[in-house]
This record gives structure tokens, sequence and C-alpha cells, in this order.
């Protein structure tokens, strides 16, 4: 018998298990599919397996049911584990999980800490915008982020004095500036709106809706094309119908009225036609808008906020070179406005 476990014997063993763990691999190429790993920075435990890829390989890293939290998270990324996977079949379980996470905590937002509850529910938003960019016809994706963003409009209209520090822990998540901006856009815009104390509670609420869903027609072209510093003319002409594709979507399925929906249809009314992106927002004819104060707001709101959002291609502006901009292009036709943007950008950052 001690012939038989010879180190020659060993080496036929492993031999034939090289080609069968390949295969395995390959298999397993086919069966997953990549999630970000934001999805698990909200969830306290895993729904399903989820897998790492390292050295070549596909590694289980974390097994069903596996409590997680931040430093769970931090050692993975440590170990070089920067990509995460899941079975395919399975994707729409994890789907479920962070949804009922946004769930619950939209319904607790009035309970404990206001900023540590606002941050999650305006992180736990963006995730769930991924989800409804991936796929806008679904309406119960759609639903449920309107039912949480009614939520948290109520909440941050009665929180004004947390957004600076709401908003800076939403930002230290850098989700994809796609998914960020309009969250951020519509969080100044109720600001902006609450600050002037021109507008009830549920006028603010709906220009927040409003705010919120007005890009959803971006979603036409894959994410990952608005990390290239130019699109290819079919891509430039649907970014150009964004917001005509955005109404089509909304329209009947999210309670927003025809000046809502107009809104949506004006709110590039303010971009500079001199950036290859913008000129394929609004196109040639979009000078001679004229645009009421609330579509201004929105427009400038969404200015502001893509420019103090970096990109692949170019680094985040400051506070102040945007509002160098804004001054540019609405200080004369609306200078008292202009005064309150400015105004109320000083008591937001109060640091």
């Amino acid at each position: 018998m001690s012939t038989f476990f010879t180190p020659a014997f060993w080496c036929k063993i492993l031999s034939m298990h090289k080609p069968m763990d390949i295969i395995h691999q390959n298999q397993l190429s086919l069966k997953l599919t990549e999630i970000s790993i934001r999805e698990l920075l909200f969830i306290n435990d895993t729904p399903i397996e989820i897998f790492g890829f390292q050295d070549g390989k596909f590694k289980r890293i974390l097994r069903k049911n596996a409590f997680i939290n931040k430093n769970t998270l931090r050692d993975l990324l440590a170990k070089g584990h920067n990509k995460l996977f899941v079975y395919v079949e399975e994707r729409g379980k994890l789907i479920e999980h962070v949804q009922s996470t946004l769930l619950s905590v939209t319904r607790s937002l009035s309970v404990g800490n206001p900023v540590e509850k606002g941050r999650k529910q305006m992180n736990l938003l963006a995730i769930n915008m991924s989800y409804l960019y991936q796929h806008p016809t679904d309406d119960d994706i759609l639903k449920l982020q309107h039912q949480c963003a009614k939520n948290l409009a109520y909440f941050l209209i009665a929180n004004v004095h947390h957004h600076e520090e709401i908003y800076q822990g939403f930002i230290k998540q850098k989700h994809h500036f796609i998914y960020a901006q309009p969250i951020i856009s519509s969080l100044f815009v109720l600001g902006i709106f609450k600050y002037s104390q021109l507008y009830s509670d549920q006028e603010i609420e709906n220009y927040f809706i409003t705010s919120l869903f007005k890009d959803i027609g971006m979603s036409a072209i894959p994410v990952d094309k608005y990390d290239q510093d130019e699109l290819n003319d079919e891509e430039k002409e649907l970014l150009r119908k964004h917001a005509e594709h955005s109404i089509n979507l909304l329209k009947g399925r999210v309670p927003l009225s025809p000046n809502h929906l107009t809104i949506i249809n004006n709110h590039h009314s303010f971009s500079l036609l001199t950036s290859e992106l913008s000129t394929s927002i609004i196109g040639p004819n979009d000078k001679d808008i004229v645009a009421g104060f609330e579509t201004m707001i929105i427009s400038i709101m969404d200015i502001v906020s893509a420019m103090i959002s970096g990109r692949p291609y170019r680094k985040a502006s400051n506070l102040f070179e945007s509002l160098d901009l804004i001054k540019l292009l609405i200080a004369d036709q609306y200078p008292q406005e202009f005064r309150q943007i400015v105004s109320y950008f000083k008591n937001f950052f109060r640091g």
C-alpha cells in the first residue's frame, strides 16, 4: 500500500484535476455576473453567495447568510477583491434584499440619528436608481423609488439644518455620477425652495420628485458610455432627446402634473452651448427658451451638481467656480434669484 501514495501518484492526481479546475472556472465565468460593492454596504447579511476574482480565478469569499459590515468589506478590498460577482440566477435575490432594506429605512426615517438615517436613505436610493436605470420600464422598481423619494423629501424638509452633513456622508460613497447627480441636485432644489419661503411643503416635494426623475431618459445609453469624453453620433442623439424620453417613461406611471413634465422637458434651458456634452443635450434652438423660476432652479442646480461631481475625464470643480458660471448664465436675467442661490450655498456649506 505504501507504494500507492508515491509523489508520482500525487502528480498524476493533480494533473488530472487541473483540467477540471479550468472547466469549473470557465463554467463560473458564464454563470456569474458582476455587482457593485456598494450594494453590500447597507445590508447586514448576504442573501446569496458572493464571489471574488483573484489570481485569475473566481473564489467564493462570502457564504450565503454571512454577516457583513464595513469591516468585512474593508477586509475584502484590502485583499484585492475590487470586483464582486454573484450567480446570474440569484441576482434578483440580492436586489430584493437591498430594496427591502431601503423600504425599512424609509419607514423608520424619523427614528434614530437623522444624519445617519438621511445618509443611508440617500445612498440606498442611489443604488435603487442604478436598478431603475438598468430596468426603466419595471413598474415595481419605479414605484419603490417614487415612494421612498417622497418620504425622503418630507424628511429633508423637516431636517434642513442637517443637509450638509447628509450630503457629505452621501458623496463619500462615490456612486456613479449618473445615479448620484440627480439626488444631489434634488437636495439642492429642495433646500433652495425651502430657503426661499415662497413654496408650501407639498410644492417643494413635487419639485424634488421632478428633479430626481428628470434624467431617467438617460437610461437609453449604457452607463459606462458616460465615462467617455465623447459619444458617437447615435449616442449624442439619444442624449439630446433624453428629456423627451424621460417624459415618455414617467407619464402615467409617476403622478407628475403637466407643469412638472414641462419642467423636465426644459430642464437644460440654461446649459452651456460650448460644451460637447451640453450641445448634444439641448440642441441649437433651446437658447430661445424662456424658462420659469422653477425650471431655472432645477436646471441650475443640475449644472452645479454636475460641476462639483468629478468625471473619469475631468476633475470636479469647486463651488466657487460653479457659482461663477451660474452668475454668467442667470445673474442678468435673475439678479435677485442669483443672490438667493449664493446666500443659500453660504448657509449650506457652513464649514
